[in-house]
This record gives C-alpha cells, structure tokens and sequence, in this order.
C-alpha cells in the first residue's frame, strides 16, 4: 500500500477487458451512532437525511460485494456505491454487474457545482446499462431524486415521468455542504 493510502495496481475484468485501477482507503468514520469506512460514505449518510432520502448502510451481502446503502423509495430500491474519484467507478460499476443485484443502482462521486453526481445503472433486457446521473427536484412528489439523461428520466422516489415534464432544477451545493458540516473532524472537549 502506498503511503497516501492507495491500493495500487488492483485490477478489474469489466466486459473482457482488464484494466488496472488504484484505490483510495478511506477514513473510518461515526455519524449517528453508524461506524462507516469513509467520512465520505458518513457525509454522504448525512445528505440523504437532509433530502429526505430512508436509507441503510452496509444493508445486504451480495456475490462477493457489500454495497455502500440502499435508499428504499416507494417506487422501489436504489442501491448507492459511494466513490471518491473518477477512476474507481470502473471498478463499482463492475462489482454492481457481477454481484447478482438486477434492480437500478448509482454510484455516486461527491456533488460539485453541478447536479451531475455519478452513473446510474439500468437494466434492459438483462443487459447493464450505465449513463451519467443527475439529481433534480421532481415537480410530481417535491422530492430530491435521481434520472440518467442517456436512459430513464423517470423520479425514483414516486415513479412519475416518462418526459421531462416532472423535472425541476435542483442545486445540491447547499445541502451536501451542510452534510459535510455535519460530519467534520472536530478534536475531544
């Protein structure tokens, strides 16, 4: 292991083709009472309160992979495997693929300045179908949800929208600041 706490030269077979990846160790952290592996995974645990996202962390034991939560909508489940940088969703993609899960996940990178946060899988005909996902506003239920421009636009939280007439804007700058306000080391009193 490297000295900034990267796994180097982990390597994964997506489609056939082996590709070397490095991975990034994360810091063990403890938000309500839950023990997570990366203050990452905690903030992002505090920003699916804020939006008011029910989810549960380390949920399942899939072949051979534990995903990072799975927020359940009344629309259906959502599994969610939180990554850091860009070059480890290759390898989430691939162990979402193979681990035996056949419902919608998204693999989330930290939010930025735009609504864009990742991939979101669908399945059609029992292929995997990956395209970059979006948060918005769904304008059907008011809830904070997820579509993928290249695939689904439907709101995963109620299951309106087959368009984009149910779309509204949505700026998570806000709120995934004030998540990782809310999981920020802060030393002993």
């Amino acid at each position: 292991m490297a000295a900034s706490g990267r796994r180097m030269g982990e390597s994964i077979v997506r489609r056939g083709v082996r590709e070397e990846v490095n991975v990034i160790k994360g810091i063990p952290t403890t938000y309500e009472g839950v023990n997570f592996r990366s203050r990452t995974e905690a903030a992002f645990a505090a920003f699916f309160e804020r939006v008011g996202w029910n989810w549960e962390y380390e949920p399942v034991d899939l072949e051979g992979y534990i995903p990072d939560f799975i927020v359940r909508f009344p629309a259906g489940p959502l599994l969610l495997e939180i990554k850091g940088p860009v070059e480890e969703v290759a390898l989430a993609e691939s162990k979402v693929e193979v681990s035996g899960w056949n419902r919608e996940a998204l693999i989330l990178c930290a939010p930025n300045r735009t609504p864009e946060v990742g991939r979101l899988l669908e399945w059609h005909d029992g292929e995997p179908l990956w395209g970059q996902a979006e948060l918005f506003r769904c304008l059907s239920c008011g809830e904070v949800s997820v579509l993928c421009r290249e695939l689904s636009w439907r709101c995963r939280a109620c299951g309106d929208g087959w368009g984009n007439a149910h779309v509204g804007d949505y700026d998570p700058a806000e709120d995934w600041a004030h998540a990782c306000n809310r999981v920020q080391w802060r030393a002993a009193v």
